[in-house]
């Protein structure tokens, strides 16, 4: 901790602004959740930023480029989010949140207003989420339309934002081998795979098969 607050004071003179012992424990505090190494780092990054601002969330933002969290920037968020009630998408429960300042807007047809209202939305509840430590939760959000759902699904298996189990709970039989390969995730795709008719044919010759050879024995 007394490196922590020494490296914050620091900066803060370096950066040409005064912080008041107390002023530092609270920031030190803020700061305590992330490894000490990474925000020591992220401290010595920010000194070097011309245009960076001495504050805890600058400090913060320096920490998620040496560790980012995952979160899709605004822009991002807005175009990933299911638009009408047919798409399909895997979002986190801050890009839900941020839909509901937007969904009235949506409904009236104004796009352009109903994408503002989002990414206002969104950039404040993620800087709360980011202050209070909290890290993005996922989910997956299933339209109407079943087109789709299958990609939506395969895309947040292979980014880490979804498990496999999850998504293999979400889809019908034939449908979780097709998804686990577009994932990546070729050996469990191979274990979900259904037989081909002639497949299956051949299997149930070869039980026959095995049934009549236990008759004769008998």
């Amino acid at each position: 901790m007394r490196k922590l607050l020494e490296g914050i004071a620091a900066t803060a003179e370096i950066m040409g602004r005064e912080i008041s012992p107390e002023a530092a424990m609270v920031m030190a505090q803020d700061l305590a959740q992330y490894p000490a190494n990474v925000v020591v780092q992220a401290l010595a990054n920010l000194r070097r930023d011309a245009k960076a601002r001495f504050s805890t969330g600058a400090i913060i933002e320096q920490i998620e480029k040496l560790q980012p969290d995952g979160r899709p920037g605004a822009d991002e968020a807005w175009a990933m989010i299911p638009k009408d009630e047919d798409a399909s998408a895997v979002m986190t429960q801050e890009m839900a949140d941020a839909l509901r300042f937007a969904q009235p807007l949506l409904d009236e047809g104004d796009k352009i207003a109903a994408r503002m209202a989002f990414k206002d939305a969104y950039s404040r509840i993620v800087e709360q989420n980011k202050l209070a430590g909290r890290k993005p939760s996922w989910f997956p959000s299933l339209g109407q339309s079943k087109e789709g759902r299958d990609a939506a699904l395969a895309e947040g298996v292979r980014l880490g934002r979804l498990g496999a189990d999850h998504a293999i709970g979400l889809l019908a039989p034939d449908k979780i081998a097709p998804m686990l390969q577009s994932a990546g995730e070729e050996k469990l795709a191979l274990e979900y795979k259904l037989p081909s008719p002639e497949e299956r044919a051949a299997r149930i010759a070869e039980m026959h098969r095995a049934i009549g050879k236990v008759g004769v024995a008998a």
